[in-house]
Order: structure tokens, then sequence, then C-alpha cells
């Protein structure tokens, strides 16, 4: 029952979220490439970071008339806002030790800018960021109800990178990429709801208000900017902005803000006149925006592509397995009816494997002219002429009934049977699993324990969905059940994907003769 719930729980999420997730995700891998193309132009210097507050502004006050901001981008690009020597105002990329201008600002293409404002609220103002967080809680569900289906799959969290049991591309490859982005996804995700929070204030708010006696500041002992103790002591890698002095006046003072805390320094003393630090949301907050835009990191940018990039895939093969489950799941319009058929075959199934057996099945006992209803578990009921029951069943993680089995043992108690049922189970799974045909054996002794029903077979394992079990297992109950059945078509099928199996194997083991494939 719990992984019914979180495979609906995931699928719902996806099908209301898929349109504005994918406009998200086509805008994000866009957005993914701002902080590369960034990052590769040639205004980063070496140890820039080790440089000292006292001594930047030295050489900027050494280098300029008038100097009025300085800033750090999470590029590590130091931004200065002067007046040169010639009276111009101008705003440029500097080189720390020298205060030498070393690039203009980046313009931000127009690309960049057009994906940002429908990647933030789709040009809806408001109601498009109030979209996009919601959008982002949903992602977040979705990967948290895909770790749990994974966790399952794999049998516990201690089995998560075990080796994946493949049943086709589509469900392969969604279970072993969605492993390695999940950590990514839940971050943007996260990230995302965060930031858009902070949006319509839902966070606590954090203003900086310094109380400063001016009336009592300090004007001696006068020192110079690189005299300056506090400044000596503050790192360029420790320091957002530096709001300069407008005036020579004592009243008039430094304003640094830095990684944890802003400061105000006297301009003449250097003393810190005020000191606050952040509260956690401020640094949770710079922190948010970071690891969603991958703003300061070709890395984590790149690794933000590749999990954006996933997420196309996840909706594709998503969709893709849901679709071949429901196309595999669907049972044929049975010939006979519930009450006038004498061979009844239910099925439990996860992914519709199961109900192809069944469907060959039942067409090879209609062949022989013999009445056939094929059901699901779930729908068990009482069948007045019938007199052989067959289930064919899969078992779905650690041992759980497959999705459309979740109320069998339920309504089984509460049903009874019109008269007496020869009955024969049959298990698919794979032996690579602990629990293998776990659910078959709880079935089989569900149908022993009542009076009514007589094992006409004992249980009977499939591993894989093997064919030629199967046609063993139809060969042994024909024989007991009194009938002859012939299950060429699924031959048929099963050899060319045994022949397909037998050419990938040639290619890395040469020896191996066309004798195996008939085996």
């Amino acid at each position: 029952m719990t992984i019914s719930i979180w495979r609906y729980c995931h699928l719902t999420i996806a099908l209301s979220s898929c349109v504005f997730l994918l406009v998200a995700s086509i805008t994000g891998v866009i957005l993914a490439f701002q902080p590369i193309t960034e990052l590769i132009q040639p205004y980063s210097v070496g140890q820039a970071q080790e440089a000292t507050l006292a001594e930047t502004i030295s050489v900027l006050q050494t280098e300029y008339d008038e100097v009025l901001l300085i800033e750090i981008d999470n590029n590590d690009f130091i931004t200065a806002s002067v007046v040169t020597k010639d009276w111009e105002s101008e705003t440029f990329y500097i080189d720390p030790f020298t205060g030498k201008k070393v690039g203009d600002i980046i313009e931000t293409p127009w690309i960049f800018e057009f994906s940002t404002n429908v990647h933030r609220s789709l040009f809806l103002k408001k109601t498009g960021r109030f979209i996009v967080g919601f959008i982002s809680f949903l992602l977040v569900l979705m990967a948290v109800s895909g770790l749990i289906l994974i966790i399952k799959r794999q049998l516990g969290v201690k089995h998560f990178f075990s080796k994946i049991y493949k049943e086709n591309f589509e469900q392969y490859y969604h279970v072993a990429i969605g492993r390695l982005t999940l950590i990514p996804l839940i971050v943007i995700a996260a990230t995302g709801v965060y930031l858009s929070l902070e949006k319509f204030s839902l966070l606590p708010s954090h203003r900086v208000s310094h109380e400063i006696d001016y009336e009592n500041l300090q004007t001696s002992p006068v020192l110079k900017v690189s005299e300056f103790a506090v400044f000596q002591n503050i790192k360029l890698e420790d320091v957002r902005s530096v709001e300069f002095p407008f005036s020579p006046d004592v009243e008039d003072c430094f304003t640094i803000e830095l990684s944890n805390k802003e400061i105000v320094v006297n301009q003449i003393t250097g003393e810190v006149l005020s000191e606050i630090e952040y509260p956690f949301v401020v640094m949770l907050s710079d922190l948010s925006m970071i690891l969603h835009t991958g703003q300061g990191s070709i890395t984590w940018s790149l690794v933000l592509l590749v999990a954006t990039l996933s997420i196309f895939f996840f909706i594709y093969s998503g969709f893709a397995m849901t679709l071949r489950r429901r196309a595999n799941t669907r049972i044929s319009k049975n010939v006979s009816e519930k009450d006038a058929s004498e061979f009844i075959i239910l099925v439990g199934s996860e992914t519709g494997g199961t109900f192809g057996f069944a469907t060959l099945l039942s067409e090879a006992l209609t062949a022989i002219g013999k009445t056939v209803f094929v059901s699901e578990l779930n729908k068990y009921d009482t069948y007045r002429s019938a007199k052989y029951l067959i289930v064919l069943t899969a078992t779905y993680g650690e041992g759980e009934p497959p999705v459309n089995s979740i109320k069998f043992e339920e309504i089984f108690g509460k049903t009874q049977p019109a008269g007496n049922l020869q009955f024969s189970v049959v298990g698919f799974g794979s032996t690579k699993y602990d629990e293998f045909c776990k659910y078959a054996i709880e079935v089989d002794q569900m149908l022993s324990a009542q009076s009514n029903f007589t094992s006409v077979l004992d249980l009977f394992k499939i591993n894989k969905q093997s064919f030629n079990e199967f046609n063993e297992w139809a060969a042994q109950w024909g024989q007991k059940a009194g009938v002859s059945l012939n299950l060429t078509q699924l031959e048929k099928t099963e050899r060319v994907k045994i022949n397909k199996e037998f050419i990938a194997e040639q290619k890395g083991e040469k020896k191996k003769t066309i004798r195996t494939l008939n085996q």
C-alpha cells in the first residue's frame, strides 16, 4: 500500500506541474551558463582574497581622487566606484594590489535577462512568483517521493547504490540518473522555495540599524587608513562591500559589510563605532542564492546544469513508464463472463509484465475450448462456475504486494467462494532479491489455509519472467488439470529476446556457441 501511495503521489505531482516545470527547466539550463560565462572573464586577480582591506583602500586612495564604494561579488571580482583625477565618475573591476582598472563591468546578455525574468515570475509578476515558488515546492515533493520509491525498489537504504534490475531503458535510467542527481535537484528546489518565500516577505526580516553617539565621536589620534587596526585584520575574502565617507567630517564613517556582520568605522581614528552580526536568516539567504544560481563556481554550475537537464529525461521516462504500465495492465475483453467461466486467472502486477503471461495463458486455454476469465487480484470475487483458480503474481519491494493486489487479502477474507476450487500460484520475481516471490508465497499460504481450495500444483517461482520456466509450469499444471497448452506464441517472443541477449554476449565473450541459445 505504501508503494502505491508514493507512486501516485509522484505521478500526480509530475502531471500537475509538468508544463511549468518544463519552462523553469529550460530557463534554468540557460541560466546555468551565466556564472560560467562570467567566471571565464579575466577579471579575477590571483591571491586577491588574501589582500587586506587596509592595503586595497590605500592604493585606491592614491590612484584616484575619490573612492565611493568597493564591492566584491560571488565571482571574486572586485568592483570600485571612483572619481578619477580627471573628475570623471567610473565603475570598473580593479586589481586590489595596484588599484588599476582590469576591466569594465560585465553587461548581462539579453538572453540571461529574459530567462531570469521568465524563471522568476513567468512575466506574471507576483502571481508568477507564487507559481514558480509552488512549482519548486512540488519539485521537492517529487524528489522526496522519488527517493522513497528508489529506496523501496532497492530494498533499503543500504542497497541504494546497488545494481539496478533492468526492466527497460526508461525504467533503468530513470532510477540510475535519479540516484545521481537527487541531491542537486533537492537543493535546486529547496532553495527556490526559500527564495520565493523571501520575496513574499514570509521569512523573518532583518534591517541593520546602527546606534552611534555622533556627539561624542573622537577626532584623535588622526591615523591613515593603512594604519587602521581593524582594516589590517580584515581580508578581502571576508568583505562584501565598503561604503566610503561622503565628506571629511567625523560624522561620516566607513560602513563595511562583511560575510557575517556589518561594522561602522570612524574615518579619522579607525575606531569601530558599531558592530552588528547578521542573523542566520541573512546568511541562509545568501547561501540559497549561491546554491540556486551557481554563482562563483564553474563546478557547481555544471552540476546544476546536468541536474536541470535530467528533469527533461525524468518527464519523458516517467510518462513513458506510466503509459507502458497502463498498456500492459489493460486486460483484453474477456470472451466468457465471470460466472460462466471454468478457469479464473487473477493477476498481481506492478509494472504490467505479468499481464502478458496471463493473456497468453488465457488464449491458450480458449484455443482448446475452455471458458476463461482474467482479472486483477484486487477484484477477487465469487465465481459460480469456476473449477480452477490460477494466480500469477509478482512481488514488489521488500516482499510487498503489487499495486493491483493490495486489497486482495482483505477481500479474500470477506468473500465466501461459490464452490470448491483447485488452485495454482505462480510467482514472478528475481533471485537477486532476498524476498524472491515473497508475496506469491503469502497468497499460496492464504489459499491453502481455506478448506474450499485445493492445490493442483505446489507454488511455482519464475525468475526474471523466463518463458522457459513459465512453459515448464504450464506443462506440469496442464498434466494435473487434464489439458494440453500450446504457448508457441510466447516461445517465439522469448527466442527473439534470447537472440538479442546472445548477440550482446557474443561481443564480449567470443567462446559462446549457438548451442547456448537453445538450452
